[in-house]
């Protein structure tokens, strides 16, 4: 099959090369089993879903809840720990300094469609400013 425009010996090779591999940490389980993850050879990333990660600790959408940030806390130090970069979903800027701050280097920012609907709030209000919402 030809994949690229290059030979597909090389494309493999290149692929290979610079290929990420991300795993995602949603639930309680995930954080169980961390070291055992954290052992497999060649991950680049693990990152945490907050949404899915405060659903599973039955505080469904609860991602400021003091239980899923200390979840998160360990999970990012027991990564760093191992030399594997850490990344997370953020909803606003604020939230992703905080992350930022606390050694994650991967940030998920918002979703396209909130991203879309902002932006667009935005040329409404700069052309009828009477109008906040």
């Amino acid at each position: 099959a030809q994949y690229s425009a290059l030979d597909r010996f090389k494309y493999f090779e290149t692929a290979n090369k610079e290929t990420m591999v991300i795993l995602h940490i949603e639930g309680v389980e995930g954080i169980n089993n961390l070291e055992r993850i954290l052992s497999v050879k060649g991950v680049d990333i693990i990152f945490i879903g907050p949404y899915d990660l405060s659903q599973s600790l039955e505080l469904p959408g609860q991602v400021n809840h003091p239980l899923v940030t200390e979840k998160m806390n360990h999970v990012i130090s027991s990564t760093r720990k191992k030399g594997v970069a850490v990344g997370t979903f953020v909803d606003d800027v604020e939230t992703a300094r905080k992350w930022i701050n606390l050694g994650v280097q991967y940030i998920g920012f918002s979703v396209d469609v909130g991203i879309f609907y902002e932006a667009c709030k935005d040329i409404v209000v700069k052309i009828f400013p009477e109008k906040k919402e």
